[in-house]
């Protein structure tokens, strides 16, 4: 298989992950046992009351057992965390002709592939059995992937080829990741049920944005590459 067919196929790969996730992960909230954090006795899953980890979690915030919600959201967020990977590789390709846009680049596809261990790592870690573990890596995973969107897009607005819409949506996701990590340090707390319905809320909204960004994301790149 040609170099050029490969990163054809890592971008498609991005978009259908995207995809599976928004479904997959919805499929798992019907079969969510219960609870949130608040209130362990709230049945099903609250879009407004749970994180998308308590999907993850081997058991329910109830104390009943989440293993379909457990399997089902474990799969599509693997499948979404392994296309970080070849996405980032595939990307500096795009900026070879300019020596420090292709280093620029480089270093944020470094991140990019540590970014997709790391969650990983935090999917393979629930948080009902590793709940400081997993905590630390989705940290990790945080920074790590708000410093690949911001490199990312200052390499694309500098390079004249590759439109600057796609480094735009880049930089409304790293402005919504960073008002998230604000809510998150200095926001109310999740021990209240206001405080909670923040916190999960402007999680669902960064996970969505970064869905869509990087649906984008994976579009535009295909798309470029057939027209190179």
């Amino acid at each position: 298989m040609k170099f050029k067919n490969w990163r054809k196929w890592a971008f498609i790969y991005i978009m259908i992950a995207c995809i599976q996730y928004v479904i997959l992960s919805a499929i798992a909230m019907f079969f969510y046992g219960g609870g949130t954090l608040i209130n362990p006795l709230s049945p099903g899953y609250s879009f407004f009351g749970n994180f998308f980890s308590d999907l993850g979690r081997t058991v329910a915030l109830s104390g009943a057992p989440n293993t379909t919600s457990f399997i089902l959201f474990t799969i599509s967020a693997i499948f979404m965390s392994f296309s970080l990977i070849p996405f980032s590789i595939a990307m500096p390709n795009f900026f070879n002709e300019d020596k420090m846009e292709y280093k620029v680049s480089n270093f944020a596809s470094f991140i990019g592939i540590l970014a997709g261990v790391f969650l990983i790592i935090t999917v393979l870690t629930p948080w009902d059995i590793f709940h400081n573990v997993h905590l630390l890596v989705a940290n990790f995973y945080s920074l790590l992937g708000l410093a690949v969107i911001i490199l990312f897009s200052l390499v694309m607005i500098r390079n004249k080829k590759y439109k600057n819409f796609y480094a735009y949506a880049f930089i409304v996701l790293a402005v919504i990741a960073f008002i998230y990590s604000i809510i998150v340090l200095a926001g109310p707390e999740f021990t209240t049920p206001e405080g909670l319905t923040i916190q999960v809320t402007m999680q669902k909204v960064v996970q969505y944005s970064f869905l869509t960004c990087f649906f984008i994301q994976g579009y535009g790149a295909w798309k470029f590459l057939r027209c190179k």
